[in-house]
């Protein structure tokens, strides 16, 4: 991993992540950021959560909606996000960073993609199930929400690339 700083120059992909997504979301994105000779954004939206406020060191407090939810689940899903993006991404030679952030996840992968004047966002298609079917439903595909709100492209890994396999 890098630090922004460490990003080379030119427009970055920006990749949107979550628990449980297949790696191929990540190669992909990798790959056409190395093709493009640019870094790539890894941004995780976390709906799962509230912001609190932010203290003058820079630490960000949040609470989980679901009060079930035990509130260092937040620390851990962020140091397992990190694990996951180290391992699928070794051996790309692409420089990254890791962005988390709060909210709703259209808004949240526009939001990096404006602040790190991303060339274009790449997401998973929708979750498999009826939980996957339900959210499109109710709030339509993240891919066509962006599609429709922001300006930068928008790349759809399918599930099983050319690549996969």
């Amino acid at each position: 991993m890098t630090s922004a700083s460490h990003l080379p120059p030119g427009r970055p992909v920006l990749v949107g992540v979550v628990p449980g997504q297949s790696p191929l979301v990540l190669t992909e994105a990798a790959d056409l950021a190395g093709s493009l000779d640019v870094g790539l954004v890894c941004v995780w939206v976390d709906g799962s959560r509230i912001f609190l406020g932010e203290a003058p060191d820079g630490t960000v407090y949040t609470t989980p909606l679901d009060p079930d939810q035990e509130d260092d689940s937040r620390q851990v899903a962020e140091q397992e996000m990190r694990a996951h993006l180290e391992e699928v991404l070794a051996g790309t030679g692409v420089p990254w960073v890791f962005v988390y952030t709060l909210g709703e996840v259209t808004h949240g992968l526009t939001g990096a993609a404006r602040e790190y004047d991303a060339r274009l966002i790449a997401v998973g298609p929708r979750s498999a199930g009826l939980t996957g079917w339900m959210g499109e439903l109710i709030g339509g595909s993240v891919a066509g929400r962006l599609a429709h709100t922001q300006e930068r492209p928008v790349l759809v890994v399918p599930p099983r690339s050319r690549h996969a396999g």
